[in-house]
Parts: structure tokens; C-alpha cells; sequence
């Protein structure tokens, strides 16, 4: 898994949710409903953490069929039934690719070490903040306990909810997660009134009805998170003066008209230059923007009408469906593995796992009268990986339909420089080319093709991904070009049935170029790719179809750390097992 591309990704949502938030809190919503809209940025930093799998925005809707177009045998222009055997050989080329790991380890270590100090300085102030509960004392002033008493029957409040006095703290506050307590400094009933009192107990326990104190935990968790974004930090300030207004709201609906100028003067006699525990808890000051805020809110607060309610909701809904939008094509940029959707199909799983050993891999089997999907590791059927040289199938299919070769003449001349394996130094056929997979011929073969012809066939195809930017002659070697196994499977026989009605000559072309062997009135077919990254095996295939009297089947083998050899090889042995070849 690649850190930085998914932190990126992660960077931009965030910001864009971020945008839209302070966008939306422009217009006049309630209190309460304004620091909600925070939690859809909450939902926005978990993403890069929800299983990819999980998450299926996939759109690969199948081309409708046409009826199959059936040929004659003279059609057949050329074949490739000399069989020797040795079509197991592998032929494949190594690619040179840019090594995001050390960039990835690097972040990964500057990340860690940023969540530890912030972490720490958070467990300090929490533990500081333990000891002054432990060191607190209970309330001795009877007339003060049954104020509290009473303004929690006010609230609804049932939870067992203590309240302390204690001569370290400078301002009310609730602390707490499991046990919410309230701390009060020493003497304040001294420098307050019992009404005033009441003000300040029906805000720290309006805190805990709407759970607040909790809620504090988990946004501070994501601050840690995403200590490197600035951003982030913006925010989450933003948050804690709309949580204080969301809370001074529903105080100031629980009170009568007479009592809103009292309460905003005992906000302003708790005000501390610098409150303790700011960020840690939640307490009756804050800073002096914030303050002035909230005055200015109480100085003008009207109950909310009905209308600006239903006004609240509507525009939260709203922004979740914009930003719910958003996330698909954020997910789809982010991602380093991209599924494709088998929902729709029928699938019968099988547990192949003893032909696989070591190697970690999939095979998917179908055919023309049972289309069933016979599938051993269902995750990875799915998982689109470069197609490598099993996509010169479809390279030569479409360069016999522009006509870059045909079936009688599909030379190219070799250039003289030395390639990496003999085979390829000689003038080529499709055949041999085929056969001894030769890159050099599939690349002139797919460099003799416009682009948007190329574009259009992959449409045509519905091949994978149809992902092209990697550029001529090489999106399909461990490039943009991805396709899964069970698209593998299903395209080899759309291609043998000629769904997408392509000349019938040129399919067969193509399918006896890619004959392998012949046994017991069965026929097999098929094509092997190796990708390699800087000498490094990364991906084995082996695909195609065995043809019999009873049927045909469909399969694709692909293996991880192995060539194509190792996964023809897999493939054989199960074919083998199941009597089909």
C-alpha cells in the first residue's frame, strides 16, 4: 500500500470538506446543526482507513450481446497446430519504475513520530487533568449540591454525573469519558450568585446531554491523526467555537427571556486570557474571539423558528450528498488496487488452495453452456493488475481489423539490435511473435494505431480499465493498462463468440496464433504474461480456453510472485483435476 498517494488524496477531500463546511456555515443554520456539519469532516479523514473492498462506487456495466457469429473452416488463413511443447518457455522483459518505498518509509516515520509528540503532549495534559480530579474535593455547600441536583432533573439527565470543587483550575469545566465530572474552582460560590451558579452547572451538563465531552475525544483523536495538515488544525478551532454555540443555544431554549443577559455575564466573568485545558475539555470560557461570539450570539438569540429547522436540515443533507459525490472519484485517485464489481454475477467459490502452494493467486473458470464463475480466492479475481502479454491477443485482433497486418501477411522485419532472448532476433510473424512473445512486434504492431482507435476498441472490448496513458507501447506492460481475472475470463469468451462482431477471419487469425496443444479430442488455447519491475517478478497469467466436444471453457490464472510459466503450470493441474484437459 502506497502512504503518500492516499495521504494526498486524503489531504484534498479534507480540504475540500473543510471549503464546502466553512461555505456552508456562511448561511444562517442553527447552532446545533452547524456543529454537526463538522462530523461529515470526520467522515471524510476515515476513508483512507474503510478496506477498499468495502467501498464499491465500480460502474463497469457489460456491452449488450450480439448473436455469435459462427465460421467456416476454410476461413481459417493460417494455424499454428505444429505444437512442440515448449509454449511453457517465458519470455519477459523487466521495467524500470520509479521506487515510492523509501519515500513511503520516510513519511511513514515522520508521520509516526508526529501522532507520538502530539500523543504525548495529549496524555500529559490528560494526566494532569486525572490528578487534579484525584486530588478534588466533593462540594460541601448543601445549597449548591441541590442546585446541581436540580439542574440535571432539568436537563433529563439521569447519568450519574459528579460535580468537584478544586483550587487548581481558573474556570468551570467537564471532564471525562466513562466518568463525566464536573470541576468547579474553589471558592466560586463566593464570586457567584446561586443563579449564576445555575448558568454555569446547566452548561457543563448541556455538554454531556448532547455529548459533547465524548464527542471531543474522537475530533482530538483525528487532530493527532492529521497533526501535518494545517488545515485540519483550522478546522477543528472552527469546531470548538460552533460546539460552544451549539451548546449556549440549547442553554439559552432551556431558559426564560429575563435570564439570556444574566447568563451572558457570568460567560464573561469566567473569561480567561488563557483557559487551562483548553483543547482537552469542555469549559464554560475560551478564547477571547471565541467569547465574543458566543456574547454576540446570546445577544441576539431567537428561539429557532420551525422554519429555520427544517432550513438546518435541508442544508446538511445537502452538503452530505455533495461531498458523498465527491468521494468516488477521491477514492478512485487514491487507490493503488481497483476492484471490479462481480455483484451481478453468479459465483461458485472453490477452495483451490493446494495447487497454489506458496504463491499467492486466483483462478476463474467458466464456459459457453455454464456461465457460472468457478472462482478460488474471490478477493483477488477482482483485484485489476496488469494484463502484461496476455494482452497481445487483443493487440494483434485489433491491428487484423486496421488492417496494420493481415492474416496472409503479418511480417516485421527485425532492426538488428540484440534483444534479451535469441528468439526474438529474426524477422517475425504474428505467429512466432505469438508464440515466443515477443515485444518488439506488438509494440510496432500497437504503435501503427491512433490512439483513439485504440480508445475505442478498449470501449469496444469493455477491456479493464481502458487505461491508455501510459503511453504506446507500454500501458500494457505493469503500466495504466489493469484488468482482473474475471474480466479476463469473460472478454476471452465474448472474443470467442465474436460479440463485438469483428471480422470473423481476424478472430480466427488470432485464435489459432494463440493454439497451443492438442489431447483426447480436447484443444487448448491460450496465452502466458510476466510482469517484471526492476528485476523483480510482480505479476505470472496464464490465460485462454480449452475447447472440447461437450463444451468450452474459459479460464485465467494470475499468481503474484511468480512468472507465467509457474501459473500455466497451476492452471494445468486443476484443468487436469477436473477432467477438463
Amino acid at each position: 500500500m502506497l502512504i503518500l498517494p492516499q495521504m494526498l488524496m486524503t489531504f484534498l477531500l479534507s480540504t475540500l470538506t473543510i471549503a464546502v463546511i466553512f461555505f456552508v456555515r456562511r448561511f444562517r443554520l442553527s447552532p446545533n446543526w452547524r456543529y454537526h456539519l463538522w462530523f461529515l469532516l470526520i467522515a471524510a479523514l476515515t476513508l483512507p482507513f474503510i478496506p477498499k473492498e468495502w467501498i464499491s462506487f465500480s460502474n463497469h456495466a457489460n456491452l449488450g450481446t450480439r448473436p455469435p457469429v459462427s465460421f467456416a473452416p476454410n476461413e481459417i488463413a493460417q494455424t499454428n497446430a505444429d505444437f512442440d511443447g515448449n509454449w511453457t518457455q517465458e519470455f519477459a522483459i523487466s521495467v524500470n519504475q520509479f521506487d515510492y518505498s523509501n519515500l513511503n518509509i520516510i513519511f511513514l516515520l515522520i508521520w509516526v513520530a508526529g501522532i507520538i509528540v502530539f500523543s504525548f503532549f495529549f496524555i500529559r495534559s490528560h494526566l494532569k487533568l486525572h490528578r487534579i480530579i484525584k486530588t478534588a474535593k466533593s462540594v460541601s455547600n448543601t445549597d449548591i449540591n441541590s442546585l446541581f441536583e436540580t439542574c440535571k432533573i432539568d436537563l433529563g439527565i439521569k447519568k450519574n454525573v459528579s460535580i468537584l470543587v478544586s483550587s487548581r483550575i481558573r474556570s468551570p469545566m467537564i471532564v471525562g469519558f466513562f466518568r463525566i465530572t464536573i470541576l468547579i474552582p474553589e471558592g466560586i460560590e463566593r464570586r457567584m450568585t446561586l443563579k449564576e451558579l445555575r448558568y454555569v452547572m446547566l452548561h457543563e451538563l448541556q455538554h454531556e446531554k448532547s455529548h459533547h465531552t465524548r464527542g471531543n475525544y474522537l475530533f482530538l483523536f483525528y487532530q493527532i491523526l492529521y497533526w501535518f495538515n494545517p488545515f485540519i488544525w483550522l478546522a477543528f478551532r472552527e469546531m470548538r467555537v460552533d460546539r460552544e454555540l451549539a451548546c449556549d443555544d440549547a442553554v439559552l431554549h432551556s431558559l426564560d427571556p429575563d435570564s439570556y443577559k444574566g447568563y451572558g455575564h457570568t460567560i464573561l466573568s469566567c473569561y480567561e486570557q488563557h483557559p487551562d485545558f483548553f483543547t482537552v475539555t469542555n469549559q464554560l470560557t475560551g478564547s477571547k474571539k471565541q467569547i465574543k461570539k458566543r456574547i454576540t450570539h446570546i445577544a441576539s438569540f431567537r428561539r429557532n423558528s420551525r422554519l429555520i429547522l427544517m432550513k438546518s436540515i435541508t442544508l446538511f443533507i445537502t452538503t452530505t450528498l455533495f461531498l458523498s459525490i465527491q468521494i468516488p472519484f477521491f477514492t478512485l485517485a487514491y487507490t493503488d488496487e481497483d476492484y471490479y464489481d462481480i455483484n451481478n454475477q453468479k459465483i461458485i467459490t472453490e477452495d483451490l488452495s493446494t495447487y497454489f502452494d506458496k504463491e499467492e493467486g486466483t483462478f476463474v473458470l467458466t464456459s459457453l453452456k455454464d456461465k457460472r464463475y468457478h472462482i478460488y480466492n474471490q478477493r483477488k479475481s477482482r483485484l485489476r493488475v496488469s494484463p502484461d502479454s496476455t494482452y497481445k491477443i487483443y493487440i494483434a485482433l485489433m491491428g487484423l481489423e486496421e488492417k496494420a497486418i493481415t492474416p496472409n501477411t503479418s511480417s516485421f522485419k527485425w532492426d538488428g539490435k540484440p534483444n534479451d532472448y535469441k528468439e526474438w532476433d529474426r524477422d517475425q510473424t504474428l505467429y512466432t511473435a505469438m508464440e515466443h512473445s515477443v515485444n518488439w512486434y506488438f509494440q510496432i504492431l500497437d504503435g501503427r494505431m491512433e490512439k483513439d482507435k485504440l480508445a475505442a476498441y478498449l470501449e469496444q472490448l469493455n477491456y479493464g480499465n481502458k487505461n491508455l496513458s501510459g503511453g504506446a507501447g507500454q500501458y500494457w506492460l505493469e503500466s495504466s493498462l489493469k484488468i482482473s481475472p474475471v474480466e479476463q475470463v469473460s472478454l476471452l469468451r465474448s472474443f470467442y463468440t465474436n460479440e463485438q462482431n469483428f471480422d470473423p477471419v481476424n478472430i480466427e487469425t488470432v485464435k489459432s496464433a494463440i493454439a497451443l496443444e492438442e489431447k483426447r479430442n480436447a484443444r487448448l488455447y491460450g496465452k502466458t504474461g510476466t510482469g517484471v519491475v526492476n528485476g523483480e517478478i510482480v505479476n505470472g497469467w496464464f490465460i485462454g480456453f480449452v475447447e472440447t466436444n461437450q463444451d468450452t471453457w474459459f479460464f485465467a490464472t494470475n499468481i503474484d510472485t511468480d512468472n507465467g510459466s509457474k501459473a500455466a503450470q497451476i492452471t494445468m493441474s486443476i484443468l487436469e483435476s477436473k477432467g477438463l484437459y
